[in-house]
């Protein structure tokens, strides 16, 4: 971090522990790290301190950017390049944190302290660090989670039910699947070279390459059934990762990392806070049946006013089979070395990967 981006930080620091008169003692930045697959996110520090009477203060940064500025960028087909620079949300985040959206109760935003524009479409957040509470994610917790997911898109619907076809409505989801979809994930899933590769071959039930191809098929028929159901405004990365348990119990959960600027149908929330832990091994294949069950029905009842329970399921499983039928199976981990815990990981993500292909194909004729 840069001593341009710690300009006014006394301010700050006087805002965040409400004393006016509060001095610096000492300050220390930590390196976080970007985070896996975060296209938009340039890095992330903690800066921390003590001022001159004892008291200790700390800020979340986030340093976000276009996605021009991805590395790698450059090396994306044109069409391709420019369509995402069109359409990828990279503020998405820290508009959300400038609106102030209306929340229910039991979720809230980190305090966004300031806001820096570095120009370029490079933008600093300087937020809330929030304290977490041990924590473990159990059926209640995802439930919790499940309830208050839906009683978000319940204060934000953006369109109500219908029973004859609209204009496309899920934006984002056509962009992602006619995108990033189209041209990279499933080309992996087609390459038989892709099953051959031990760690997929040792892991991966043999009917499972075929299973996700004939889902492909499906991809614009799921499209055109979800623009009839009722739609909300959403988080849109609501893994438990980003449903932060706040040690101080001023929430439920604190709901970071706001990613989907589009509206989306009713449960589309549900598809991240199955997959998250699933994503990094930390949920097993065979519990996410139960975790299955428990969302859908915890959501169902949040929004028993604005959809029913039909929609749920068919909004909660359509858009779980569109963003991670296909990228279930970690492919971009192909190159690494081998070892057992990898092994074990690709046997999670087939599983998941299996889980997603059941629930679709009861989704259509």
């Amino acid at each position: 971090m840069t001593m341009a981006l710690t300009t006014g930080l006394t301010d700050l620091v006087r805002e965040s522990l409400g004393a006016p008169l509060a001095e610096i003692a000492d300050q220390h930045v930590d390196l976080l790290g970007s985070g896996p697959g975060a296209l938009s996110t340039t890095s992330l520090h903690r800066v921390r301190g003590t001022t001159t009477c004892g008291a200790t203060w700390s800020f979340f940064v986030k340093t976000i950017h276009s996605i021009r500025h991805m590395p790698g960028y450059a090396d994306i087909p044109e069409p391709l390049r420019t369509a995402a620079l069109a359409h990828f949300p990279w503020r998405a985040d820290a508009d959300v944190y400038l609106a102030g959206p209306r929340l229910p109760r039991g979720l809230r935003l980190p305090r966004l302290y300031r806001l820096d524009d570095l120009g370029d479409d490079r933008l600093v957040m300087w937020l809330e660090d929030v304290r977490v509470a041990p924590a473990t994610w159990d059926l209640d917790r995802y439930r919790a989670a499940a309830r208050r997911l839906g009683d978000l898109a319940a204060v934000q619907p953006v369109a109500g039910r219908s029973s004859a076809p609209r204009e496309p409505i899920n934006r984002g989801l056509r962009y992602y699947c006619a995108g990033p979809l189209a041209n990279l994930f499933l080309p992996a899933v087609r390459d038989p070279a892709t099953w051959r590769h031990p760690l997929v071959a040792a892991n991966a039930d043999p009917l499972l390459q075929a299973d996700l191809l004939a889902l492909a098929d499906r991809i614009e028929p799921l499209l055109e059934a979800l623009d009839r159901l009722p739609h909300t405004l959403v988080h849109g990365d609501a893994s438990p990762a980003n449903l932060l348990i706040p040690a101080d119990g001023s929430a439920d959960f604190v709901a970071i990392d706001w990613s989907w600027p589009y509206p989306a149908a009713v449960g589309f929330d549900l598809g991240q806070l199955l997959v998250g832990r699933a994503h990094t091994g930390d949920l097993d294949p065979a519990d996410l049946p139960a975790v299955h069950e428990v969302i859908e029905a915890a959501y169902a009842a949040a929004v028993a006013g604005l959809a029913d329970p039909s929609e749920v399921s068919f909004g909660y499983a359509a858009t779980l089979v569109l963003r991670s039928a296909w990228t279930a199976i970690p492919f971009e981990r192909l190159g690494q070395e081998p070892t057992a815990e990898l092994h074990d990981l690709f046997r999670k993500r087939a599983g998941l990967a299996r889980f997603i292909v059941d629930l679709g194909r009861s989704l259509l004729p």
